[in-house]
C-alpha cells in the first residue's frame, strides 16, 4: 500500500519493484532503543535505469522538535549500511503537521539540507469506491485517518467498512474498529444506523486502548480548562485588571499543575502582574 501511495501521490520514482526492508532500519550501532524507522524501502534501481536508491518512510502524528534532529540520522545511517541515496518520506494525517514536517532542516551553516517529501491529508486519496477500497484496504485504512473529520468522512467510512466483509478475520475485526474509532460522531453515527448497530463494542485492543486513551485526555483537558476559568474568575471577583495578554496567557497555558499554582496565588496576589511573578 505505501508503495503505491508513495508513487502516485508523491510523484517519486520508486523503480518497478521496491523492497521493503527490515535490518536497515534499524540504527544499532548507534542507540538502537532510540533510532528505528517506521519503514525503509529500497529499489536496485537496475529495470528502471536507474541506480539502487532508498526512502525512509516515518509516520508522524504530532509536531515534535526531537523528530527534526533524529530524522536526518535514520537518513544518513541507511545510506551508510545501503550504499545509495535515501529520501526522507513523513507521512501524516494533519495539515499543520505537514507543514511543519516540510520545513528544510538545517544540518549546518553551511546550506547542508535534509529536505523530507511529506504526504499530508491533502495527498492522500480520499477512498469512497468499495472496489477501489476491497483491491487496496490498507489504503482504505489511511483513507479514514486522513479524511475521518472532513466532508468525505461518510464515503469512506463505508467504503472500508464494505471492504472489510472481504478480509481475514483479523483485518476485518480490526480495519472495522478503525472506522468507529476514528470518524467524526455524525458519520459514525449514520453508519451505526445503516448498519442497524447500537452502541459498537470493539473487537481490538488497539481500538478499545485508543478509546481509553481519548477519554482520558478528553479529562484531562475538561480540567485544564476548569482551572483556567477558575483562575479568571478569582481574579475578576477581586477586582483586578485582566489585560487581553494576560488572559490568552491563562487560557492557552495546557499545563495544569502550573494553571493550579496560579489558582492559589490568584487569592491573595495583589495584581494580575504579581500573579505571574
Amino acid at each position: 500500500m505505501i508503495v503505491d501511495l508513495l508513487r502516485e501521490e508523491s510523484g517519486l520514482d520508486l523503480g518497478t519493484a521496491p523492497e521493503m526492508l527490515d535490518v536497515p532500519a534499524t540504527l544499532a550501532e548507534l542507540q538502537p532503543a532510540e533510532f528505528r524507522a517506521d519503514l525503509v524501502l529500497r529499489s536496485a534501481g537496475a529495470e528502471d535505469g536507474c541506480g539502487p536508491r532508498a526512502w525512509v518512510v516515518e509516520v508522524q502524528l504530532h509536531i515534535d522538535e526531537d523528530k527534526r534532529f533524529t530524522w536526518p540520522l535514520y537518513a544518513a545511517g541507511i545510506r551508510q549500511r545501503l550504499r545509495c541515496p535515501v529520501t526522507l518520506v513523513v507521512l501524516t494525517l494533519d495539515e499543520s503537521v505537514a507543514r511543519w514536517a516540510a520545513t528544510p532542516i538545517a544540518l549546518d551553516e553551511r546550506g547542508s539540507m535534509t529536505c523530507p517529501v511529506v504526504l499530508g491529508p491533502g495527498r492522500i486519496p480520499a477512498v469512497t469506491d468499495v472496489a477501489a477500497a476491497r483491491a487496496q484496504p490498507e489504503l482504505a485504512v489511511v483513507s479514514v485517518l486522513a479524511h475521518a473529520h472532513g466532508p468525505r468522512a461518510l464515503d469512506v467510512g463505508r467504503a472500508l467498512l464494505e471492504a472489510c466483509r472481504d478480509l481475514d478475520d483479523v483485518r476485518g475485526r480490526l480495519y472495522t474498529d478503525v472506522v468507529f474509532a476514528f470518524l467524526n460522531d455524525a458519520a459514525r453515527r449514520a453508519l451505526e444506523v445503516e448498519m442497524q448497530l447500537d452502541n459498537y463494542i470493539y473487537q481490538s485492543e488497539f481500538a478499545r486502548r485508543f478509546v481509553a486513551q481519548g477519554r482520558e485526555e478528553g479529562r484531562e483537558v475538561g480540567r485544564v480548562e476548569a482551572l483556567a476559568s477558575a483562575v479568571l474568575e478569582v481574579l475578576e471577583a477581586r477586582g483586578l485588571e485582566i489585560d487581553q495578554a494576560a488572559r490568552v496567557r491563562v487560557v492557552s497555558c495546557t499545563d495544569a499543575d502550573q494553571l493550579h499554582a496560579w489558582l492559589k496565588a490568584a487569592v491573595t496576589a495583589a495584581s494580575t502582574a504579581a500573579l505571574f511573578a
